[in-house]
């Protein structure tokens, strides 16, 4: 395993660490980070995620993600990939005002209802869905 990833009890989740985000961006300051590709590493757990506050663009496709509870303090983030993960719920997206595009594909999302949370977000321009298995007769 690499130095700047950290191991949950079971032994495949994968945590962001203030180490992993600064080996892959170069940056000092988690402040100061805003591009971000995280695609495909394992991750489970989005750990200090929120703290960096000027993020606008992220990446975290094809990992084992399933809560998205760090994310509601991203409020500069417009461009957000999620797809291929394990997430049922997007409700702390709701707090991302600044959002323009995000990509669910591929997640566990089953109703129209779960997609509720996002209306208020006012930017949000594109929407990826494929692969979602919603199901339309609870409407």
């Amino acid at each position: 395993m690499e130095p700047w990833a950290e191991k949950g009890d079971e032994g495949e989740n994968v945590r962001i660490t203030a180490q992993l985000l600064k080996a892959k961006t170069g940056e000092f300051a988690l402040e100061s980070i805003l591009l971000l590709k995280l695609r495909g590493l394992g991750i489970s757990e989005l750990g200090c995620l929120g703290e960096c506050a000027s993020l606008e663009w992220l990446d975290l496709s094809g990992n084992a993600i399933t809560h998205l509870g760090p994310l509601a303090a991203l409020k500069s983030l417009a461009v957000l990939n999620l797809s291929a993960n394990r997430i049922c719920s997007l409700e702390p997206l709701s707090a991302c005002e600044s959002l323009q595009s995000l990509n669910v594909a591929g997640n566990l999302l089953g109703s129209l209802q779960q997609l509720q949370c996002l209306a208020g977000l006012r930017r949000l321009e594109s929407l990826r869905l494929f692969a979602c298995e919603i199901n339309v007769s609870s409407l």
